[in-house]
């Protein structure tokens, strides 16, 4: 056998599933991910929500063709508003969204999918995001970037608090329809792409359940993103300016009140629900301050001369695989496995086996590295 074939095959259209990707001027990266999906037999309808500018444009039309619905919209349009709009068209049950600069694993999708059908209680179903970089050909899985359990709590804002205390978001994920078109609506009320994103996420689990599944879902790169890091990490942008932090932080949690009280959500007796949202973020906000950076800001505002902060890197450099990696080959390239992957912590909430290492596998080999 030459290779090894990808081995999810969905078989007949599933029209309970749609997938929506987002794009904006990354054709490459958008048009490998296409291929991907075509190459592992992926059946679902593919919307791509497309806001590059014209030259990209048409790069992203021609990878769409035989493979995706390619849906146009204006250059400026925030993502969360294309998103919402897109949803508004979306006739299927479920939607799995995905980025574009990503690498999502068919048979983790359908695993969410089949999750959230006999489920009706959960919303949203993801799975384990891993760090990873090619380096040549050769696939390095680096690290295990998002991991925390499913928030399975009966009350909405216990499900919240659960969320908030360890917030790893899960916005690329397959959704029930209704609860995402909800989410990213109420998201439009609110200013700023990382109070947009944590809006979506908690007016989702505020409407259910949300499973985090044992597979691995995504692959995680190191690209740069299109939003500036003081506008959707939470220290950078406190750092950059705190007096719009708070003012953006303060529409965000007075939207969230009201989409609270709109929906008739229990609110504990003792004290007022803006003091809880407040204090519930404030376990996210106090687990993401870093004092050495505020310290450094503070000295470059009294005059010192130091050069500024930047956001570090998503991942870590290339270095040759060492003591504990474990570096597997396929026909097509190696898959080096580090030991932060293989060992990950919390063990009780990672369980990544040996067989799913190898689903990922066959399925990565029909992945071609963007040129």
């Amino acid at each position: 056998m030459k290779g090894r074939m990808c081995s999810h095959m969905s078989g007949d259209r599933d029209d309970g599933l749609t997938i929506v990707m987002p794009t904006r001027n990354r054709s490459s990266l958008l048009s490998a991910q296409l291929q991907f999906f075509s190459k592992c037999g992926v059946s679902h309808q593919i919307i791509v929500a497309d806001s590059s500018d014209a030259e990209q444009a048409a790069a992203v039309r021609a990878a769409c063709s035989g493979i995706a619905e390619h849906l146009p919209f204006e250059s400026d349009l925030l993502l969360a508003d294309k998103v919402a709009e897109v949803l508004r068209t979306v006739q299927t049950s479920h939607v799995a969204l995905v980025s574009d600069d990503d690498i999502y694993l068919p048979h983790a999708i359908d695993a969410a999918f089949a999750h959230l059908r006999a489920n009706p209680d959960c919303v949203a179903a993801h799975g384990y995001a891993l760090t990873f970089a090619f380096h040549d050909n050769d696939l390095d899985l680096s690290s295990v970037r998002w991991f925390t359990p499913s928030i399975e709590e009966h009350d909405p804002l216990r499900r919240h608090y659960h969320l908030m205390r360890r917030y790893q978001p899960f916005y690329w994920a397959v959704f029930c329809t209704p609860t995402a078109s909800t989410a990213f609506a109420a998201a439009r009320a609110v200013t700023g792409p990382l109070f947009r994103e944590v809006t979506v996420m908690n007016t989702v689990v505020l409407q259910g359940k949300i499973a985090r599944l044992p597979v691995i879902y995504s692959l995680r790169r190191g690209e740069q993103s299109l939003t500036p890091a003081y506008l959707r990490h939470p220290l950078f942008w406190f750092l950059h300016d705190a007096s719009s932090f708070f003012a953006h932080y303060n529409i965000y949690r007075n939207a969230l009140a009201k989409f609270i009280r709109d929906r008739n959500i229990s609110v504990p007796k003792q004290g007022e629900l803006e003091q809880l949202l407040d204090i519930i973020h404030a376990t996210w906000l106090g687990h993401e301050i870093d004092t050495g950076m505020c310290n450094h800001t503070a000295r470059r505002l009294l005059g010192d001369d130091l050069p500024p902060i930047s956001a570090p890197p998503d991942g870590p450099p290339w270095q040759p695989p060492g003591n504990g990696d474990n570096t597997r080959q396929s026909e097509i390239r190696s898959y080096i496995w580090r030991k932060a992957v293989l060992e990950a912590e919390p063990r009780h909430e990672i369980n990544i086996t040996p067989a799913e290492m190898d689903r990922v596998e066959r399925q990565l080999d029909a992945y071609s590295v963007p040129g």
